[in-house]
């Protein structure tokens, strides 16, 4: 009896052994299950991170260029090699907004840069759209989704929605992308980052109405899945639903789950549950077989028999199997432990990896494709340091000693420049680099702007900041000497190396280049004032001429505060009645006839007096003003012809002057015929005066519009003849019916240079079949030059100020106010 007890405890004790061991190993299991299922969420999680930081990098790259192209689009997407950094991504790419009404102009630009058959989709009329317009890469299964207006479908328009109201990256619930050529379709979700026409909004309304497009990418959850967790999911297998709602319609991913039929009472099961971007997912996972590969069944059969062999090595037994257990136990633990460094090394690889990618992405960011400088985004950050510099100077003690010092001087005298650090922003654009563009074509341009940023980053002192701003212009950030002559020095060497041509591929290029440069220091420490600033230099400098270099000084910046003055007083000048007309006499310079008359703006400030028009005109033009001004003085115009003519007081010609902004508008021709009807006043009475400078931007355009202007009888005069760049060049291609002979020429006529090129402009004339105007008369000998060497008419206060439509009607009736030998004059 005492046998069978300590046998039948023996037994139990066995018994308890296994089944301590089993749990051990059940525990074990459940481990790997649970890390396992961690693992996975880690992975997702991380890799849709990394995505975020695509999209990311792709709206920097509208941030670092004031026009981003096709062509820059690709350029930044090969740089990010998304199949090797980012698996899984099916394409990247920007929406845009467009307006019902501008939608067929937006259809035709794009059927013009090389997509003939292109159009918006889904077809039909709508309240909005957006267009898919870059997607990369532009593959056979992308190219379903170029021009595809994804606020048209409500699970893309949901997400959009809220990624513009939000300013957040958002993902969208399960959509089948038009993508989807196979016969297998995949389920599809899409990422969106919202653009906006300023930094961000604080508004929601504000959100709403400078929303520009949306950053996204678009991706097939099956190819998406594969690239995070690889093909193989060791020992688990995976379903992903969309919300919480875990049926069909919202499955968004489904591994090669075990069947119901392979199910077995060792399958775990488990639930997960993933915040991101707006979604909820739900990720239902269940255990493989191979989960359980390591453990194995203690059969009870051998104890019985072993506990039947004999009380004499009972004992024995007993401790052999306990050993064992304990060794069986301490393995599994120890491979556990094994199992689970083995996975945290790997997490930390793919962690210290997805860092790795980051920071080239830093790189692409701040890095210009083209000229391998720095762009816009690194160069806003250099200045950024600059400013904390100079703030951390300005409370330094030494800056305070230095301060106390200069208002105790007994002299009186400021000092020549600010105490403290400084530093010289220079900004360099390339002179007349559209003429490049324009002749040799884009792929030249670029090719120039490369070998530029090359010679600028090889030639130059090491260790200054060199970036490319975008177009053709570049910056270069200058740490200054006490003199702070360091920057100038610069420049000038800056200048010597446009000196010799760029080698480009067939032929070199040669090109000069105008400097802006302006100073951040104790006085000035905002980067963006500074930049304004150097701005304002290189716009002087380039009105100088080629190859100029202009600093930043209290002269410009007097004119900048006039112009903003100036800018200030033209709003609402036109609805206030500032502005009005004058008119001055053409005559004829053989016989003194009144011939016609040119119609000139002159504007009247309660405030600020009269107004030259050389110190608005440009102002108007830059805010978009002129465009308004030079409308009502087309319609003042052709108003006061039909008054003069109803009442008979003259039928002359009146000359008018347009502005650039109307020489390559395509309704100019369109907009001076209706203003003729409005009046009924024939097209002959009405002049045309351009200048040279306005052909520059685009002749082709501005050559269409003046052929337009000759077919329906209207006279063109070219004005300031001589003064422009290409006078013979012009005149060889446009056809005009006037030469106006500029009067710094006229007023100089004392000077032999002078009247030998007023003699070759009539000359000129005269072969072309031109008629010339001589401007600026003044003085006797000028009318008789200009008369003895054939000029047909003349103008000038030797004959009559502009006068006002009153005073000029007076003018015409009386003719008194003519001096005696004006009239003498002409009438020789």
């Amino acid at each position: 009896m005492t046998l069978i007890s300590t046998a039948l405890i023996g037994v139990l004790i066995t018994y308890a052994s296994v089944h301590f061991a089993r749990n051990i190993e059940q525990g074990s299991t459940e481990q790997r299950f649970s890390f396992a299922r961690e693992e996975m969420i880690a992975a997702i999680e991380n890799r849709m991170r990394s995505y975020e930081s695509v999209l990311r990098s792709g709206n920097s790259v509208f941030l670092a260029s004031d026009e981003v192209t096709r062509r820059d689009w690709r350029e930044f997407h090969n740089g990010l090699q998304l199949d090797r950094h980012f698996p899984g991504i099916q394409a990247l790419g920007y929406s845009e907004w467009v307006k019902p009404s501008e939608l067929e102009a937006y259809e035709a630009r794009v059927r013009a840069e090389g997509f003939p058959t292109f159009h918006l989709k889904p077809q039909g009329l709508r309240s909005e759209y957006t267009s898919i317009i870059y997607i990369e890469p532009m593959d056979l299964r992308n190219r379903q989704a170029f021009g595809y207006d994804m606020w048209s479908q409500e699970t893309r328009r949901e997400a959009m929605s809220r990624a513009r109201d939000t300013g957040e990256i958002t993902i969208s619930g399960p959509v089948r992308l038009v993508q989807e050529i196979d016969s297998k379709v995949q389920a599809g979700i899409l990422m969106y980052l919202p653009r906006y026409a300023t930094e961000f909004p604080a508004t929601l309304e504000d959100r709403r109405t400078q929303n520009l497009g949306f950053v996204y990418g678009a991706f097939r959850m099956d190819d998406l899945m594969e690239g995070i967790l690889g093909s193989d999911l060791r020992e688990i297998e995976i379903e992903v639903f969309d919300t919480t709602r875990a049926d069909a319609a919202n499955l968004l991913y489904q591994s090669d789950k075990i069947g119901s039929d392979e199910k077995t009472s060792q399958t775990l099961e488990g639930t997960d549950r993933l915040e991101m971007y707006g979604r909820s997912w739900e990720i239902v996972s269940r255990s493989k077989p191979s989960l359980f590969a390591r453990d194995g069944d203690v059969g009870l059969t051998e104890f019985f028999l072993l506990g039947s062999a004999g009380a004499s090595i009972f004992i024995f037994v007993l401790v052999a199997v306990m050993l064992n257990t304990r060794r069986r136990a301490a393995a599994i633990a120890e491979e556990i432990t094994q199992d689970l460094d083995d996975r945290t090394k790997e997490l930390s690889a793919s962690l210290c990896r997805q860092i790795m990618i980051e920071d080239e992405l830093r790189v692409m960011v701040t890095k210009d494709v083209l000229t391998g400088l720095a762009n816009r985004t690194a160069y806003g950050e250099w200045l950024e340091d600059v400013r904390a510099h100079l703030e951390e100077a300005e409370g330094s003690p030494a800056l305070a000693e230095s301060d106390t010092s200069a208002a105790d001087d007994e002299s009186g005298q400021d000092s020549e420049a600010p105490q403290g650090p400084c530093y010289g922003l220079m900004i360099l654009d390339l002179d007349r680099f559209k003429t490049v563009n324009d002749t040799l074509g884009h792929l030249k341009g670029d090719e120039l702007l490369a070998a530029v940023g090359n010679r600028l980053h090889t030639e130059l002192p090491s260790g200054l900041r060199i970036a490319r701003l975008g177009g053709d212009e570049f910056a270069i950030l200058v740490e200054e000497d006490e003199e702070r002559s360091r920057a100038l020095a610069l420049a000038e060497d800056i200048i010597a190396l446009f000196q010799s041509p760029f080698a480009c591929t067939n032929r070199p290029i040669k090109t000069a280049c105008s400097i802006g440069i302006a100073f951040i220091d104790a006085d000035c420490t905002d980067p963006h004032r500074a930049m304004s600033h150097a701005d304002i230099a290189l716009y002087r400098a380039k009105a100088m001429g080629r190859a100029q270099v202009r600093i930043f000084d209290k002269e410009l910046e007097a004119d900048m505060v006039r112009r903003a003055s100036i800018e200030d007083a033209l709003d609402g000048a036109l609805d206030r009645r500032e502005f009005h007309l004058e008119y001055q006499p053409k005559l004829d310079a053989n016989g003194g006839t009144v011939v016609g008359a040119e119609v000139l703006l002159r504007w009247i400030h309660p405030e600020l007096g009269f107004v030259p028009p050389d110190m608005f005109i440009q102002t108007a033009e830059e805010t978009g003003d002129i465009e308004a001004i030079s409308e009502w003085i087309l319609d003042e115009t052709c108003r006061q012809l039909r008054s003069w003519m109803d009442d008979g007081v003259t039928d002359i010609p009146l000359a008018i002057n347009l502005s650039s902004q109307q020489l390559q508008s395509s309704n100019l021709a369109d907009n001076i015929a209706r203003t003729l009807r409005k009046y009924d006043v024939p097209a002959d009475r009405l002049d045309i005066e351009i200048t040279e400078s306005m052909l520059i931007a685009d002749f082709e355009a501005a050559h269409s519009q003046i052929e337009k202007l000759r077919q329906m009888g209207i006279r063109i005069a070219l004005d300031d003849f001589g003064t422009g760049y290409s006078s013979l060049s012009y005149l060889h291609r446009l056809e005009v019916d006037v030469l106006k002979i500029d009067r710094s020429f006229v007023n100089s006529l004392d000077k032999p240079q002078s009247r030998l090129i007023v003699q070759s402009i009539m000359t000129l004339a005269k072969t072309l079949n031109l008629r010339t105007v001589g401007e600026g008369v003044e003085t006797l000998d000028h009318a008789r030059f200009l008369r003895a060497n054939g000029c047909n008419e003349m103008q000038g206060w030797l004959f009559s100020k502009s006068l006002r439509a009153g005073d000029f009607e007076e003018w015409l009736k009386s003719g008194v106010n003519m001096p005696i030998a004006a009239k003498i004059a002409v009438v020789q």
